[in-house]
């Protein structure tokens, strides 16, 4: 059997798609379909999770969910609320989302609870970093002098290889990527500022951002700031942290079935 992997999606509103495609009214579930792709060629069954706001915060709801998976994949997306890392509405903060906010959180404690193998990917590691107390910075684009790199490289295509990155050694991207030159993209307006408790820091970018995180004393907990899934079918390099992922995965459950 496939191992299942969880992905979050999110609630468009019918004023940001549903009248693109005259069905007024209407809300979209989405996640894009990039993270499926990555996770199939990976060896796994991807199983999206819907946002329903009158079950996010149900536990009983999320733990089923939960129970019938073996890993969890927190994708990309909006902006994260500034009050969750003691901030505030500045300028240049995109569109947020309390409500799903709160939402994946819970879903990452008790995922964690559960001792759950969890991905996160852009928006997914910047949440994760936010759980173990860190912050962001709110915007490295609009108004900075921090760096020359164009981290929100809209311009180019998703798999284009933006900047490199520095692997940190004794790091489970070390053990992953085994001595590769790793070149990423880089769709993100936001940033790690202090690191989360507990984490440690497993890639950066040439200007010093922070692009890997990992807890060393959880079984398997990895966040990265760039889209590997957007990459994975073009570039066998990135494809390794899904299989790396989904291999992980793989294991534990043998051993959980012995």
């Amino acid at each position: 059997m496939y191992p299942k992997i969880l992905i979050t999606s999110f609630k468009i509103p019918t004023e940001k798609m549903g009248e693109q495609y005259k069905l007024e009214g209407v809300e979209f579930s989405l996640v894009t379909q990039d993270y499926s792709e990555a996770l199939s060629m990976a060896g796994a069954l991807p199983m999206i999770m819907p946002y329903i706001e009158s079950r996010s915060e149900d536990e009983q709801y999320i733990r089923e969910f939960l129970d019938e998976v073996d890993g969890v994949v927190l994708p990309g997306g909006s902006d994260i609320d500034p009050a969750l890392y003691n901030s505030y509405p500045q300028k240049y903060l995109g569109n947020i989302s309390p409500e799903r906010d709160r939402w994946e959180l819970k879903i990452l404690q008790m995922a964690m609870e559960m001792k759950k193998p969890i991905l996160g990917i852009c928006r997914g590691f910047q949440l994760l970093n936010i759980l173990y107390g860190g912050t962001l910075k709110v915007d490295v684009c609009g108004n900075n002098d921090e760096s020359k790199i164009p981290h929100m490289a809209l311009m180019v295509p998703k798999y284009y290889k933006t900047h490199k990155l520095e692997i940190k050694e004794n790091t489970r991207l070390a053990r992953v990527f085994a001595g590769d030159e790793v070149a990423v993209n880089s769709y993100h307006h936001q940033a790690v500022d202090e690191v989360g408790e507990g984490l440690k820091v497993s890639a950066v970018a040439p200007d010093g951002f922070v692009e890997g995180i990992e807890d060393p004393n959880y079984p398997y907990l990895v966040g990265v700031q760039w889209h590997p899934e957007m990459m994975a079918a073009k570039d066998p390099i990135q494809l390794k942290l899904f299989k790396d992922f989904v291999d992980f995965v793989n294991q534990t459950r043998k051993e959980n079935n012995k």
